[in-house]
């Protein structure tokens, strides 16, 4: 995740207590394991689980302190274990605490001295397995926690061009752009009448949102060879749509949503259409103008 992002997710998390921080790990716990694989506390009647990962067989034990007191977390500790060693042990071999904060050095001694194998989870673990999900799952996430969709949209463009860009062989074959052309006349080349006026107030909206200069940057960061893959990679499933240019754009729209997205997730489609109208803008994909040629 971008630095932002993780920031929100960081602050947060740490800000749910009790039973709210319960009902998130449940909800991030879901996705990370699947619901094959992980049992919910209301369907274990608690007796000290708060949930369990039936694949690896085991029980979680969940602690949303509002402040970190040694004494309360040291006899919170003590009490979910003993809960799990008198229900649940039997069945299920291991342990593991999950806690909204980073479990300080003397709270992971004391899960480590009544459980060698037991698992402290922090909340930078939390973290890790947040930045681990799929974007829809990120999203949802985020959503949960009322996180801003604007501070998905790095990540969102990062994913897209590195996907494209993993998934294109080495070529040796060359695309450049040479001249800054003048953007209306690109439009008047490649759309009909009646949707100039449309394109021109999506490249606007594009535009006042800071997203092309959001490509540019991401796209600085990488090696010219990555590049060339991301622009032949495009150029060449664009060239194998049929139709007009609108209409290959949408099937190309289509075909990596598909490929990278879950279905109607319309923030992804966002950013897909970004990226290939920010290509369009440098001449890469297609009818070329005077100035082009």
């Amino acid at each position: 995740m971008n630095r932002p992002l993780q920031n929100s997710f960081h602050i947060q998390i740490a800000r749910l207590y009790e039973f709210k921080f319960q009902e998130f790990i449940t909800k991030l716990f879901m996705f990370r394991y699947g619901a094959e694989n992980y049992t919910p506390p209301r369907d274990v009647k608690d007796k000290g689980a708060d949930g369990i990962i039936t694949k690896t067989k085991t029980v979680i034990a969940c602690y949303g302190p509002e402040k970190i007191d040694k004494n309360r977390y040291i006899k919170k500790i003590e009490d979910d274990f003993k809960l799990y060693s008198d229900n649940w042990q039997s069945k299920y071999k291991n342990w593991m605490f999950v806690a909204n904060n980073d479990i300080p050095e003397w709270a992971i001694k004391k899960i480590n001295s009544l459980k060698k194998d037991s698992t402290p989870v922090g909340l930078k673990n939390l973290l890790q397995i947040v930045d681990e999900l799929s974007s829809s799952q990120k999203r949802e996430i985020g959503n949960y926690l009322n996180i801003g969709t604007e501070l998905f949209a790095q990540d969102y463009l990062k994913e897209i061009i590195e996907d494209l860009i993993k998934k294109t062989p080495f070529t040796d074959e060359n695309i450049e752009y040479k001249k800054q052309i003048y953007f209306p006349d690109k439009v008047s080349l490649n759309y009909k009448q009646d949707d100039i006026d449309g394109i021109f107030r999506e490249y606007d909206i594009y535009f006042e949102d800071g997203v092309f200069n959001k490509i540019k940057d991401l796209l600085f960061g990488y090696e010219d060879e990555d590049i060339n893959k991301l622009k032949v990679r495009i150029l060449n499933d664009f060239n194998n749509k049929n139709g007009d240019f609108k209409s290959s754009l949408q099937q190309l729209t289509e075909k990596y949503l598909d490929k990278y997205s879950s279905e109607n997730d319309d923030d992804y489609s966002y950013y897909v259409i970004a990226v290939l109208i920010y290509l369009f803008e440098q001449c890469l994909i297609g009818k070329k103008t005077k100035d082009e040629s």
